[in-house]
């Protein structure tokens, strides 16, 4: 059934415009090398989204909450950026046990699982803010954050020297927030929105003016206060890094109509699933194998049940479609899919859409179904190449295209990145999926789509080990391998001398 559902191409029809493209590998061997990119975090103004920024000030009382999946290396880069800017700190170490090897059907027991955990943070926040011991607390690297009246809760997403040794954490932030602020202006302004995909989504919705206030600026203050009562700053517009690209709070109205598929979740890739999208009800899931199985018996479940807040029965309801900002972020190579080297980092690279459909994460109306005993979770489908066209009052635009997020052309925001050196280098991804019959050589569904995770750790293994004959094996750009995209790479984006930069391996680069 899924093979003749799932497209197919006569030729990959995005391999002119959007070539698999993957930085060289960093090989780091000690933690003096991650220097670089902690003291643009450390500088970084602080806000509440998902891009790392500390602001930390001399004399701050920090908590670090940390556990075995971190790498120790990274933990003790993290204590000496800490003691250098002569902070008050703490470090908590959790045991979450053996790290975990994933496929991509775990995301559905996982996320049943991490909503309860997410729900217990939430808690110990409120009891941290409450004993006011500590200004700022640095743990996690996705979900939302309470308000910050007491304590600031800020990201930790540096799992391993990998993720961390990468410009997407000395990405100025500046240019950051400019291309945050420009894709929220124009889905704030947009009166219907179309979303589509190669790999099978063509799904549109209704912008409905009662989301917003009257200006168009914000939520609907009566919509936030109802969703997450008691947390407006997180509510009531984007989050830094993590646009929302569809409103995500009910109006019991909506009417997301179309098709959702992919092959990847927040865990892992998984076998190609296709939901089927009515008034933003999925009334079908066909395929995915058995994270379509899982899906299908989660659906089935709680098909009779009546969810606080929801605009009918059952719990799979489409409510977010949330757009990644920054450009270089990169799906890591090491280890992956395991512990929290999985996909839930790749999804904030500039220009991916994730999906996600089940409820509403960590709002009131999650909170009394759990109290009801109902299971409560969202699942995710990611967009690598999407296409998000908005419908405006004047003519029409496009937010993205193929997956390139429009911000990055925008000749203000080029001019801006022109402060830091080179806007072609700051403004071009650093890392482009490579999927035969879409952007490369091959048969989409032979050659990747029967067994897309299968297919990735093929792909990672020899961009790791052999990145020359990666680049030749899948046609990629090599733009990020030679001239100045290598010494940009490498950690010359990062402008600080007296450190020694992590190094390529000899093998990854000619």
């Amino acid at each position: 059934m899924a093979r003749s559902l799932a497209p197919s191409f006569e030729h990959p029809p995005l391999s002119g415009s959007r070539p698999p493209r993957c930085p060289p590998y960093v090989e780091v061997t000690h933690s003096e090398q991650l220097m670089p990119y902690l003291e643009h975090v450390a500088k970084r103004p602080y806000n509440h989204g998902l891009n790392a920024c500390w602001d930390l000030q001399p004399g701050e009382r920090i908590l670090l909450r940390v556990d075995n999946w971190h790498s120790p290396m990274v933990i003790e880069a993290c204590k000496k950026i800490l003691e250098k800017y002569k902070v008050k700190y703490e470090i908590r170490y959790i045991d979450r046990g053996d790290i975990k090897q994933w496929v991509g059907a775990d995301e559905v027991d996982y996320y049943l699982f991490r909503t309860k955990e997410l729900a217990q943070w939430m808690d110990e926040w409120e009891e941290e803010a409450a004993k006011k011991e500590f200004d700022k607390i640095f743990m996690g690297y996705g979900g939302p954050v309470l308000t910050d009246k007491h304590v600031k809760i800020q990201r930790m997403p540096f799992i391993t020297p990998e993720i961390l040794a990468s410009p997407a954490h000395a990405m100025p932030i500046e240019v950051i927030n400019a291309i945050d602020e420009w894709t929220w202006k124009r889905i704030r302004a947009a009166k219907r929105a179309r979303i589509v995909d190669p790999e099978g989504t063509d799904i549109e919705f209704t912008n409905h003016d009662e989301y917003w206030d009257d200006k168009r600026e914000f939520y609907n203050p009566k919509l936030v206060n109802k969703t997450w009562e008691g947390n407006p700053k997180f509510g009531a517009t984007y989050l830094p890094g993590h646009i929302t690209g569809r409103p995500w709070m009910f109006l019991n109205k909506e009417d997301g109509n179309g098709v959702i598929a992919g092959t990847t979740n927040h865990i892992a890739p998984c076998d190609w699933t296709q939901l089927i999208v009515e008034n933003s009800k999925i009334t079908k899931i066909n395929a995915g194998g058995e994270f379509g199985d899982k899906l299908r018996d989660m659906m089935e479940k709680t098909k009779d049940l009546q969810y606080p807040g929801f605009p009918g029965k059952g719990l799979m309801y489409w409510w977010e479609a949330s757009i990644g900002t920054n450009p270089h972020i990169h799906r890591p190579r090491k280890d992956f899919p395991s512990g929290f080297v999985n996909c839930l980092y790749e999804r904030v690279r500039s220009g991916v859409i994730h999906m996600g459909f089940g409820t509403i994460i960590s709002s009131m109306d999650e909170r009394k179904a759990a109290r009801q005993g109902f299971p409560v979770g969202h699942w995710h489908l990611h967009l690598y190449f999407p296409t998000y066209h908005l419908e405006m009052a004047g003519d029409n635009e496009l937010l993205i295209k193929d997956g390139r997020l429009q911000a990055l052309d925008d000749p203000a925001i080029r001019k801006l990145a022109s402060k830091y050196g080179d806007p072609g280098l700051w403004l071009d991804e650093s890392w482009n999926p490579a999927v035969p019959g879409l952007n490369m050589k091959g048969d989409y569904w032979k050659d990747y789509g029967e067994d897309p995770l299968g297919w990735v750790k093929h792909e990672l293994d020899i961009c790791r080990n052999d990145h020359p004959k990666f680049m030749e094996m899948v046609g990629a750009d090599n733009k990020y391998c030679q001239g100045k995209g290598k010494e940009f790479w490498a950690g010359g984006c990062c402008g600080h001398s007296g450190v020694e930069p992590a190094t390529f391996k000899s093998n990854c680069c000619d």
